[in-house]
């Protein structure tokens, strides 16, 4: 799978060593060590943390605070292949929101390479590039975004709500595309009820 300057998921059996796939080892208690705090402090910023989050040790974080450092720790290295582990688990539905509108924003602006390891598709369904798809800890295909409304690749997770709503939609004869964001469906939908009315 080719990552420069996108955003790729792996989903499907996840029962892999997600330590196979990380190249880097996170040392949080010595984040600023070697960096200007001034950088440090922007990047808490990014992920909505603030600047107490210098002084706690890992052990003292939730998995979601956790989480949140490990992108900051990418941020300052600035590194260009940042790794997402399950990342959206325990943030609410705004914060998902965010944290997709900033590494949509991180990949566009600064060709920054995000892969996400999930088994959530709504999550990464209006986010990623490309799914690599694994079965028996090995990955089977690596499949565009546009392949999602493909009815074969359901038999590795459940099938997204909103490629489930546009497939059911056309059985009844409403022409959709491939949509993967709920807002260009709505359109889609406005449209079609407008010429429908007149």
């Amino acid at each position: 799978m080719e990552l420069k300057g996108r955003i790729c998921a792996v989903v499907g059996d996840l029962n892999i060593p997600i330590a196979d796939l990380k190249k880097e080892v996170y040392v949080l208690d010595n984040i600023n060590k070697y960096t200007e705090k001034k950088k440090i402090i922007e990047a808490l910023r990014m992920v909505n943390l603030d600047e107490e989050y210098l002084l706690k040790k890992s052990n003292d974080l939730s998995n979601v605070e956790y989480n949140k450092l490990l992108l900051v720790n990418d941020l300052v290295n600035k590194n260009k292949l940042i790794y997402l582990d399950f990342f959206e688990k325990g943030l609410c539905y705004k914060e998902k929101q965010y944290f997709k509108r900033l590494i949509k924003k991180l990949a566009k602006d600064y060709g920054i390479s995000f892969l996400v390891i999930t088994n959530d598709l709504g999550f990464c369904i209006d986010l990623v590039d490309e799914y690599a798809i694994y079965e028996s800890n090995k990955e089977t295909r690596v499949i565009d975004k546009k392949d999602l409304y493909k009815e074969e690749i359901y038999r590795y997770y459940p099938k997204h709500e909103l490629v489930d709503f546009v497939i059911k939609s056309r059985k009844h004869g409403y022409l959709l595309d491939d949509y993967t964001d709920v807002k260009d469906v709505l359109k889609a939908i406005y449209r079609e009820l407008k010429w429908d009315i007149f």
